[in-house]
């Protein structure tokens, strides 16, 4: 696949392609349904073959191959090198067995709390959406967690409407500490750029080529500065790839 311009390609590819650049060198990486499945998928089709996909149903090993709309679609068992449990997997979480996990949500604020429960208030919401599954235990588990989220301005919020996955912060952080928890989000990828986590918050940290800062910005509530790092180009195997996974 040849690429004149990023913008070209659809918001889901784009994702998937600079996640899957940031899961070169890990082992073993605790999937999310949806976007976070494809990029994982992404990785191990182009760079990083032995990357081990483990889903919250009790797949390990999997590498579905037609899109799964939820972990326990048949297309995640289908070629597992084991199918175990819930209990097993997550299991393997706590003990500290896996090395990165992939989550997306309806809603982040400015320290990657995640909201997919609801929208409004609990009690008198808008709407009620069907979360966490394993999400909060992936989020308070895993020693590196990456967010994926499609570049929309109503996703990024100051305050998420409900802590469906705690992020970071002072406060959050006391008790990751204190229980020997994970350390919480350390990267946000959307369509458009890469943000890292801090003691403030998410900062900008690159931007994919062909989209400017303001690009990378726009709709977000949060203060953030131009980045000096040059910007974000996808590795060839990857853009080779993307075609075959079905985003």
């Amino acid at each position: 696949m040849k690429v004149n311009n990023y913008k070209d390609i659809s918001i889901n590819k784009r994702i998937a392609m600079i996640a899957a650049s940031e899961l070169i060198g890990y082992q073993s990486c605790f999937v999310g349904i949806g976007i976070p499945s494809d990029a994982a998928c992404l990785a191990k089709l182009s760079v990083e073959p032995n990357l081990n996909l483990i889903y919250e149903s009790g797949a390990i090993g999997a590498f579905p191959q037609t899109k799964s709309y939820s972990t326990g679609s048949p297309s995640i068992a289908f070629g597992s090198d084991m199918i175990t449990d819930s209990f097993s997997v997550f299991s393997e979480l706590q003990a500290g067995r896996i090395d990165v996990g992939l989550l997306s949500a309806a809603q982040i604020d400015k320290f990657g709390n995640l909201n997919s429960t609801v929208i409004g208030s609990y009690d008198e919401p808008k709407v009620r959406m069907v979360g966490s599954g394993g999400a909060h235990d992936i989020a308070c588990l895993v020693p590196n967690l990456f967010i994926l989220m499609p570049h929309e301005p109503r996703r990024f919020v100051n305050d998420v409407d409900f802590i469906t996955s705690p992020g970071s912060g002072s406060e959050i952080d006391q008790l990751r500490d204190k229980y020997k928890l994970g350390s919480g989000p350390s990267m946000l990828i959307t369509d458009r750029a890469k943000f890292k986590m801090s003691p403030d918050g998410w900062y900008l940290h690159s931007i994919l080529q062909d989209f400017s800062y303001e690009d990378a910005i726009e709709g977000l509530p949060w203060e953030l500065k131009k980045p000096s790092n040059n910007p974000i180009i996808v590795d060839s195997k990857i853009i080779d790839s993307i075609d075959t996974i079905n985003l």
